[in-house]
């Protein structure tokens, strides 16, 4: 009797040990987390961070060639301030993009 008692102990020791463990297998899988995250940055991040930053480069860039060298230098500072807005909005898109990536995946793998 004391063997059965003592098989039923472990068997229930086990199923309680088990059952209360997390497991990997409710969370999302990882190739539909990466799938989540991207399209997660995509929406949070991309165009709408290079876009303004070419308007306020060229505006910028166009405002000091304007008073710099007159008619000819609003062209070239706008043009430059644009490229340099560009250049400047790629780059806080690229790192806000990381973010809301790394983020998404964290929250979907935790799921």
């Amino acid at each position: 009797m004391r063997t059965v008692s003592k098989i039923i102990a472990v068997a229930v020791a086990i199923t309680f040990g088990t059952v209360s463990m997390p497991s990997d297998g409710y969370a999302a899988g990882k190739s539909y987390c990466k799938s989540y995250a991207r399209k997660e940055a995509n929406r949070r991040a991309g165009l709408r961070q290079v876009v303004p930053g070419a308007m306020v480069g060229a505006i910028i860039g166009g405002t000091i060639g304007a008073v710099v060298d007159g008619g000819r230098g609003l062209a070239r500072g706008a043009a430059i301030g644009a490229v340099g807005g560009t250049v400047a909005g790629g780059v806080k898109a690229n790192s806000k993009w990381r973010r809301s990536y790394d983020r998404a995946y964290a929250r979907c793998r935790s799921w």
